[in-house]
């Protein structure tokens, strides 16, 4: 957990010196079993952070939402840049236990977002922002035990930069590219309640889209239960 921690400093500083016009999120993996199971996620660092929602609508049906924001200020040798980032997507899939410990989810979702990085210098202030869109896919194999779990995600992401404006020029020429996201998560704990923390990396397939983050981590506590009524004795 220690190496997690500092990897998410380290990429955080490098988040903090570059500007982007994407943002991959970290993913949602309930590992839902059965109707009503519900998964809340919460990150925070600093001003930056996400919620994550999960329920089992019906024993093989589930609903996604994901909200993310990010906000990274790094003052340096007279350059004072600040990043950020809003996010929102939502997401509906199918969720199959196929055996005791071995859970198998699929989702495909929408997303809208967007992006900012000013940097003020002595005698001048670049500001660039853009907003985006994303439709993903996303395949969820995990292994889960009472006090522990872990598996890998498989993200295919079509993302459309719509509007980009840099220093009050504005421009609607849109930039479209799809990626490829593996995610590995982890959570360690108790029953309901787990530390989770996720490593991964998100790949240009046409490099149409050069200005983004090319790596994925993140690091939160969630909460699993069930929003099904106590049967009547």
């Amino acid at each position: 957990m220690k190496k997690a921690l500092l990897l998410i400093f380290v990429v955080s500083l490098l988040f903090s010196c570059t500007s982007f016009i994407y943002y991959p999120n970290g993913a949602n993996a309930p590992l839902l079993e059965r109707k009503n199971d519900f998964q809340l996620g919460l990150g925070i660092k600093g001003a930056s952070g996400y919620v994550r929602f999960a329920y089992a609508i019906t024993d093989h049906l589930g609903v996604q939402l994901n909200i993310n924001y990010l906000n990274i200020n790094n003052p340096d040798a007279g350059t004072d840049r600040r990043n950020s980032n809003y996010y929102a997507e939502a997401a509906v899939g199918c969720l199959r236990p196929l055996q005791k410990n071995f859970i198998l989810e699929g989702y495909v979702g929408y997303g809208h977002g967007g992006c900012s990085s000013i940097d003020l210098v002595e005698v001048a202030s670049d500001i660039i922002r853009s907003n985006h869109y994303k439709i993903y896919a996303q395949v969820d194999a995990g292994f889960k035990w009472k006090y522990f779990n872990f598996g890998l995600v498989l993200r295919e992401a079509y993302i459309n930069v719509y509007q980009t404006q840099i220093n009050g020029s504005v421009s609607t020429t849109p930039q479209m590219d799809f990626f490829f996201e593996p995610i590995f998560f982890m959570g360690l704990g108790f029953k309901k309640f787990k530390l989770n923390a996720q490593v991964g990396f998100s790949d240009s397939q046409f490099d149409a889209i050069i200005d983004y983050a090319p790596f994925i981590v993140s690091l939160g506590l969630e909460a699993k239960f069930s929003l099904a009524k106590p049967k009547a004795e």
